[in-house]
């Protein structure tokens, strides 16, 4: 079976290989007690069902702020509540124990599970099937999604885009391309459209946009950006931005080696004294060792800076606000500043991101020992080995850390600091900057000072 790049930034997968865990003889272990000395206290746990003693946990990945996806061996989904802990469904994608699963990706509508040969989409509220792409070739690399487009790499050369329909926005604006834009205003289920209509629609497949052939091959996994973009790295460093309305290449860039981990695409906005601004960060890293930042304007990368590090980045670097997290084979975690790309700390110890609080950074050495790092410096504030076989899952959706150990019992802690009692939500899933709207000025305050702000007319 052909070797498949699925990324350990974006995702988390793990093969369960032990015959006590596959036969359900793991003891119970107490996670929250060994937990509390890195400072982190529960929020949550959720014993995960496994009727069959060879069930187990095949992947699980964080695939926005609230939802936390766990893929079965029996070819079941559970979809998890990220902030509650609550079960929203579960679905299932294939055979038990015969579906060779991938970790799956998500729109703000879609989960997409790849499954064998074809790529399953389902409604993310309800976990109906809606549709399956068969696909030529096995992937090389894990497909890319957005509310409009699906990007996959067919075997290693070809990149192929997809046009993914969407009901709500269908019946809202009756499109069927990617050139309008405008949002849906009602939900389908709240407009009294008919159950034939809505399956009518629903079972429609992605219709094929374009394909790009790449002699040189495509191995890490493309973004798709502002629902007409498309964004990948051949293996022989050339940085392509192909546009889905005009269907060809809108700008290039040579790096000077190919991808080493997959890229990270982030909309970063920025305030205004009237207009918000917002702006397309890309961070790829390189197999010369470096990372380059680039902005994507109108579809063509613009070089920020980059920064060499002396070790090539093995998982997508993970932006923060203004830091970046870049995770190395043998040189640590680094902290750069994402606007200049200075080295803000590096930390030796430190071999994978794991979450990120306002005081504290989690990571995970090369021993397995789980690090809590602080944030300002990087400097090493507890370090302890979990019990038994636990599996971390990286978060760069919130400050919540998420583990699943060998009993399938997931657990949700946080930092034990009063500020983080509440979640904190760094980011959304957010592929299109939202419609600028002014900021309301005070000019009606100023004419009438005497009115309280909260006063009505």
């Amino acid at each position: 079976m052909r070797r498949t790049v699925w990324c350990e930034a974006c995702f988390v997968s793990v093969a369960w290989g032990l015959v006590a865990l596959s036969a359900g003889q793991a003891p119970r272990q107490d996670v929250t007690a060994w937990a509390a000395r890195l400072g982190l206290q529960p929020v949550w746990s959720l014993p995960l069902s496994r009727p069959d003693p060879r069930d187990g946990v095949l992947a699980a990945q964080l695939v926005d702020s609230d939802l936390l996806v766990v893929q079965m061996r029996s070819a079941v989904m559970f979809a998890v509540d990220a902030q509650t802990g609550l079960v929203k469904w579960r679905a299932s994608v294939g055979k038990p124990y015969q579906t060779y699963q991938r970790p799956a990706i998500a729109a703000t509508r879609l989960v997409i599970v790849p499954a064998d040969l074809s790529l399953i989409g389902l409604e993310r509220q309800s976990g109906v099937v809606l549709w399956r792409v068969e696909l030529r070739d096995l992937p090389e690399s894990a497909p890319a999604c957005d509310d409009w487009q699906l990007a996959v790499c067919e075997g290693t050369t070809r990149m192929r885009c997809l046009f993914v329909p969407d009901i709500e926005r269908l019946l809202a604006t009756g499109t069927t391309g990617v050139a309008q834009t405008k949002p849906a205003g009602r939900r389908v289920y709240d407009s009294g459209v008919s159950s034939y209509e809505i399956r009518r629609q629903a079972l429609r497949e992605p219709a094929r946009l374009w394909d790009f052939d790449d002699p040189a091959g495509i191995a890490m996994p493309p973004v798709c950006a502002h629902h007409v973009e498309v964004v990948f790295v051949n293996r022989e460093g050339k940085l392509r931005v192909v546009s889905s309305l005009q269907h060809q290449i809108a700008g290039e860039w040579q790096l000077p080696a190919g991808a080493s981990a997959p890229m990270a695409f982030r909309l970063i906005q920025r305030p205004g004294e009237k207009v918000a601004s917002w702006e397309s960060w890309l961070i790829v890293p390189c197999q010369d060792r470096a990372v380059y930042a680039f902005l994507l304007q109108q579809g063509k990368p613009a070089a920020v800076w980059q920064r060499v590090l002396g070790d090539s980045a093995h998982s997508a670097p993970v932006i923060l606000g203004q830091e970046v997290f870049v995770a190395t084979n043998q040189r640590g975690l680094f902290c750069l500043d994402r606007d200049s790309g200075q080295i803000r700390w590096q930390q030796f110890e430190a071999r994978t991101f794991l979450s990120a609080s306002p005081r504290m950074v989690l990571a995970m050495d090369r021993q397995g020992q789980m690090l809590a790092l602080h944030r300002r410096d990087g400097r090493v504030l507890a370090a302890l080995r979990p019990d038994g076989n636990v599996l971390a899952i990286p978060n760069s959706f919130t400050d919540r850390l998420y583990l699943l150990d060998a009993s399938n019992r997931l657990y949700c802690l946080r930092d034990r600091d009063p500020q983080c009692a509440q979640v904190q939500v760094y980011h959304r899933l957010l592929f299109t900057p939202p419609p600028q709207q002014e900021k309301k000025s005070d000019e009606k305050l100023e004419e009438n000072p005497e009115r309280q702000p909260g006063e009505q007319k």
